[in-house]
């Protein structure tokens, strides 16, 4: 059945229970984890259109949990949300739960939630949960040479495991020995106590499903439990507040159980090469038992899996819903081997995984990306000149590519077909007609690729004087008012104040991009927020998994940073772009107004309430750009939103009293525009905006 709630309706029912709970005595009251841990379970369990796919066991362990006393659930929900160790019984400390650990602890065990030290097998990890003095009183008792217990903990251990190896015992076996080391430990640890796995493993999935449409998924599994109940908090105090929105669900993202767990495993597959990484571990090093060149394999072999599938069962979801596929995570598994790859210099390994994932579009974002790093890696790293021509050839037949990733294509292969080596076998432009797109210079001011032309914007030259005791670009600024007394800050500051003082400009913001969100956010509100828009509003705490320079915590549809979010709300978007342009300034500035008061302070996709002083510096700058240039930026948003959110100018300037505004790129010495920054100073111009890139020359002081 469909879904429909408000999200407005979701949060009342939290804040009457945050009431109900402020009325309880201290000692019945529940812990905030402890109850958002709950509210998660019913949530999935008897609201959720994906409950379908839990298991008949992990809904009879949800129900067990709901059985035990409120402190033993307090106590598992403080482990679950721990590092999967076993720890010391004694170091746990929570007085608010019981001064004492222990007989909660036994509880639990007996239930089956927790593992007790009976499975505690391992001497690495016995030995891992001594303190020094204890690890040297082992040593002692084992006889072991005094050398062992001068060292530090870690080495200390490595010496105890190596003993048994170099050292061959008097009487018994090597393993005899390591049981004798174990057996001692635990002796001395008393009680421990780690976290179940296979009934983690129930609530692990039952918490997946309750934030599948928030940030955290692609995380590590504990930091994003952590993190989704700590939020659940925050928007229950107040502390974050989400726009109104309707939640209207009218599919699931799983048709079956298998369809789900095939997920699952691919998101437990992305953390232990997640995990990999954070701990700088080489592609062949081991990590969860499996190294990354392993786990690259099982990704891949994944992926070809679900394509395959892909293919026999006809249409997938939407395009805004793929990342709820196991195909997607597996595909972005595949892209952080590709980094962890990078990383160790083993460039070969990269470039393999790099054209197995761009060997299908079905569950791939941002193609062009990937598109750069392989030609990157086969010009510069393995120096294959004709692989990465070959490589820029197909790349640019690639229909989801971007113009600025056009643009850096062709300029690395216009460096290379320069190159002694394939000079005379590729010469620029002959092609045999593969390749449609072509750089050629026009008038000076122009460069085209296929149909689109590039306008080159124009430049202005400042001096400004470098401080030598910085290793950064950091530049001098004088303060006039205050004789003799100056001001260290980067170019980009540098820059505005020369604007403001020796160009006259009286109102400078150093936003980059987040003035362009900003106004789209604001002029796009009801829009963006939209009801009757089937499926992208499934969680009152939603957030986005590939945010674009915003922040992870503001609300959005799940179709923004799709094509989807511009096809879906085609007459919306298009009414409010056509009255902007007819706009007259007190209209404008009466509607920022308007969505100001009603919304300011709302988590919301790239609006960044704090960038402007006040309200009215806002106001006056949507009058100064205009409704004919901001119909123009709120069209390229909407249309693709992903890829318009970087390479915006660093400055916005703008004069309230002559409706007047200006947008500057600033680069300091030896900095170059990017592809995305020509791309928008390119668009900028287009649309009839004042646009410059400001140069600062260095002296150096």
């Amino acid at each position: 059945d469909n879904v429909v709630t408000s999200s407005q309706a979701i949060k009342r029912k939290a804040d009457s229970d945050i009431q109900t709970d402020e009325k309880a005595s201290v000692g019945e009251r529940e812990a905030y984890y402890s109850a958002n841990f709950k509210e998660i379970l019913r949530t999935v369990l008897y609201g959720s259109p994906e409950k379908h796919v839990l298991s008949d066991q992990a809904a009879k362990t949800a129900n067990r949990f709901f059985e035990l006393s409120e402190p033993h659930q307090q106590l598992y929900v403080r482990l679950f949300l721990r590092k999967r160790q076993w720890l010391r019984v004694s170091n746990i400390s929570y007085p608010e739960i019981n001064p004492s650990m222990d007989l909660l602890a036994r509880v639990l065990v007996e239930q089956g939630f927790l593992e007790g030290e009976s499975l505690l097998d391992d001497p690495a990890e016995v030995l891992a949960l001594l303190q020094v003095k204890e690890l040297k009183a082992l040593c002692k008792s084992l006889n072991l040479p005094a050398s062992v217990t001068g060292t530090q903990k870690a080495a200390m251990i490595s010496c105890v495991l190596r003993h048994q190896a170099t050292h061959r015992p008097l009487f018994g076996s090597s393993a005899s020995f390591l049981a004798t080391v174990s057996k001692k430990g635990k002796a001395m640890l008393g009680r421990c106590v780690r976290v179940a796995e296979g009934l983690a493993d129930h609530f692990s999935r039952i918490m997946l499903l309750f934030s599948l449409s928030n940030s955290w998924v692609f995380e590590e599994e504990q930091h994003g439990c952590q993190q989704i109940i700590y939020r659940m908090l925050q928007v229950k105090i107040g502390q974050v507040v989400y726009p109104e929105y309707d939640i209207s669900v009218t599919r699931s993202l799983f048709a079956s159980s298998q369809d789900f767990e095939r997920f699952y495993a691919a998101t437990k597959l992305e953390q232990m090469v997640l995990l990999a990484a954070e701990r700088g571990a080489s592609p062949d090093d081991v990590t969860s038992g499996l190294s990354v060149k392993e786990l690259s394999e099982i990704a891949r072999s994944e992926l070809d899996d679900e394509v395959t599938k892909a293919a026999q069962d006809g249409p997938l979801l939407p395009r805004f819903l793929l990342p709820f596929t196991a195909g997607y995570v597996n595909a972005h598994t595949l892209g952080l081997c590709v980094d962890h790859f990078e990383k160790s210099g083993r460039y070969q390994e990269a470039c393999s995984l790099l054209k197995h994932i761009l060997s299908q579009d079905v569950f791939t974002s941002h193609r062009g990306k990937l598109w750069e790093r392989l030609a990157l890696n086969l010009d510069q790293h393995l120096d294959r000149k004709e692989e990465c021509l070959d490589a820029v050839t197909k790349a640019l037949q690639d229909p989801h590519l971007r113009p600025h990733t056009r643009l850096t294509l062709l300029q690395r292969r216009q460096r290379v077909t320069r190159m002694a080596a394939v000079v005379g076998k590729r010469k620029r432009g002959s092609t045999t007609g593969v390749c449609p797109y072509e750089a050629e210079e026009e008038g000076g001011n122009t460069l085209v690729i296929s149909e689109m032309p590039l306008h080159n914007a124009p430049e202005v030259f400042i001096q400004g004087k470098l401080c030598s005791s910085s290793s950064a670009a950091l530049f001098v600024v004088s303060n006039q008012a205050m004789s003799g007394s100056h001001t260290i800050t980067r170019v980009e500051g540098y820059a505005s104040h020369h604007y403001a003082t020796q160009d006259g400009w009286p109102c400078i913001v150093h936003g980059e991009g987040s003035v362009f969100t900003t106004l789209f956010g604001l002029l796009m509100w009801d829009i963006i927020f939209a009801p009757g828009i089937d499926d992208v509003f499934r969680s009152p705490f939603q957030t986005l998994h590939e945010i674009l320079n915003v922040t992870l915590e503001q609300g959005a549809p799940l179709d923004l940073f799709t094509s989807e979010f511009s096809m879906r709300r085609k007459e919306l978007i298009e009414a409010r772009l056509d009255w902007m342009r007819g706009a007259k300034v007190e209209e404008l500035q009466s509607e920022v107004e308007r969505i100001w008061n009603a919304h300011c302070g709302k988590a919301c996709v790239g609006v960044n309430w704090e960038l402007f002083a006040t309200q009215d510096d806002t106001k006056m700058l949507a009058a100064c750009v205009g409704g004919v240039l901001l119909s123009c930026i709120c069209r390229q948003f909407a249309l693709d939103y992903a890829h318009s959110a970087g390479g915006l100018p660093d400055l916005t300037l703008w004069n309230p009293k002559t409706l007047e505004c200006k947008f500057v790129e600033v680069k300091g010495p030896r900095d170059r525009l990017s592809s995305k920054q020509v791309v928008w100073l390119s668009r900028l111009i287009e649309w009839g905006a004042n646009v410059e890139v400001c140069r600062v020359k260095a002296n150096v002081t």
